[in-house]
């Protein structure tokens, strides 16, 4: 139970035998011992990192970041945090508590305050279970919760839980503990715009670093579809090509000659790499399924089974490799002019309800104009905060209950250098950045097809011809219900 999870209290509580527990300020910080852990200290500060962080310029192992971030400032210590590649959570101790994650918020980061204290933890149900918060009343957020909708996505509306008093710290956030606010951090700087040639210039350095680090320490597992985001991950893994088993999940309900299984074997098979179509398992074990229940709240059950037991054991611990994360560069929800909460809902393809209108009216009203001030487009930071936290982010959290994972792009530095390229060039359907980048690193993959199917070829038509976006803000404005 909490496999792979923590929990940061005020009070002392009683915890499973193989966790840990260390005082962090005036807290307790628990953990699984499975869980990566180094701890740096001075007189003025103490520094806790759960879970493992692979820099964007330097070959530094997590122990020495640690003692690295007691030295700075925090404007020096966002910086730092900025050239992280991981899945991490990093506690700070200064004359405050601060608590950062990773830029997908991979590592969770759930808080709330209500009678027995001040409380962070890693799930909602860990929170619940030791420190009895209560699920909200409040009847459109119910209507929400109870929906058709979230029955079968189970996704979190950005910082929002079911719960009283208790949220979700989403990507581009920290978490200030003295008032138990997040705190943006992210953009914190003016956007300028660069070419794609000098962001290539900048990501392939740093790609291939962050990999540098992973292969020595790991046995990869990289997954392959037969879409940009894992096509642009497999090019920069080229130089360890040989070394990498290439994988996609066998879904029961796709055939063999599904295209996401054809193109990546057609790949691997053309360039002689070695691949694994894994199947998974028709269900997960009674124990298994109870124990995922009882540890996390409303899990996607689904998203277990594609790393139970799926990869056998090597002498180097295995790390799976995704493109997660990538989708915050393509521009994925169109350029698409949102006026009000309703607009938001529309565009990010939630179900109308008032409960969502009003939380995403105050998001624009508490967010929009800094970002806009800084030069990035609404919904790219609106899709970084919603989908990538929720859908992005979590998966590769439940991905921890069994084994580790990581994305390159899972980096805000990666992250902020693809932003700066010019939209036209990050077009979801059709990146051309994504395509020079692959050019750059590995030409041959470009030979394939990406996603080649009639509604990926209509779309592509509509953007050509000019009429796409129009499309999308009739089905924002038209939409008639949920």
């Amino acid at each position: 139970m909490f496999k792979n999870q923590y929990i940061l209290t005020e009070k002392e509580i009683t915890v499973s035998n193989n966790w840990s527990e260390t005082p962090f300020s005036s807290f307790h910080l628990y953990f699984d011992t499975n869980l990566d852990y180094c701890k740096s200290t001075n007189e003025q500060k103490t520094v806790i990192l759960l879970g493992y962080a692979f820099h964007a310029y330097d070959k530094i192992e997590e122990q020495n970041l640690t003692q690295r971030v007691l030295a700075l400032n925090e404007d020096e210590l966002l910086d730092e945090i900025d050239c992280w590649c991981g899945h991490f959570v990093l506690f700070v101790s200064s004359n405050i508590v601060k608590i950062y994650n990773d830029a997908c918020a991979s590592f969770k980061v759930f808080y709330g305050e209500n009678s027995n204290g001040k409380a962070v933890g890693s799930d909602p149900k860990i929170l619940t279970h030791y420190l009895n918060f209560k699920e909200d009343t409040n009847h459109e957020k119910l209507k929400f919760y109870q929906s058709e909708f979230f029955n079968k996505n189970r996704i979190k509306v950005g910082h929002e839980t079911r719960f009283e008093n208790m949220h979700q710290l989403v990507a581009n956030h920290c978490l200030n503990i003295e008032n138990m606010q997040s705190v943006r951090v992210f953009p914190r700087k003016k956007r300028i715009e660069i070419s794609e040639k000098q962001a290539s210039k900048e990501l392939v350095p740093i790609f291939k670093n962050i990999l540098n680090q992973i292969e020595k320490r790991h046995t990869i597992y990289c997954s392959l579809t037969a879409g940009y985001d894992s096509r642009l991950l497999m090019a920069a893994t080229k130089k360890y090509a040989k070394n990498i088993i290439y994988y996609t999940f066998k879904f029961p309900n796709k055939k063999e000659d599904y295209i996401d299984y054809k193109i990546p074997k057609k790949i691997t098979g053309t360039l002689n790499l070695e691949y694994i179509l894994s199947p998974l398992k028709d269900k997960l074990p009674q124990s298994e399924l109870e124990d995922i229940v009882s540890s996390y709240d409303f899990p996607r059950t689904i998203l277990f089974l594609q790393y139970f037991e799926s990869f056998t054991e090597n002498e180097k611990p295995n790390i799976l490799l995704t493109g997660g994360g990538s989708e915050v560069a393509k521009n994925y929800l169109e350029d698409i002019t949102v006026k009000n909460g309703k607009d938001v809902v529309r565009a990010i393809h939630f179900p109308d309800n008032i409960y969502l209108f009003n939380y995403y009216q105050n998001w624009l009203n508490n967010n929009s104009k800094s970002i806009q001030k800084t030069g990035y487009t609404i919904l790219d930071i609106v899709h970084w905060e919603q989908d990538i936290t929720s859908f992005a982010g979590q998966n590769m959290h439940y991905a921890h209950h069994y084994t580790k994972i990581a994305s390159i792009f899972n980096c805000t530095k990666v992250l902020e250098l693809m932003l700066a390229v010019n939209k036209k060039e990050r077009d979801a359907k059709a990146p051309k950045f994504y395509k020079f980048l692959i050019d750059e690193m590995w030409q041959e993959l470009n030979n394939f097809p990406y996603n080649p199917s009639w509604k990926e070829f209509f779309i592509k038509l509509l953007k050509n011809i000019g009429v796409y976006k129009m499309y999308k803000f009739l089905l924002i404005k038209l939409k008639t219900n949920g």
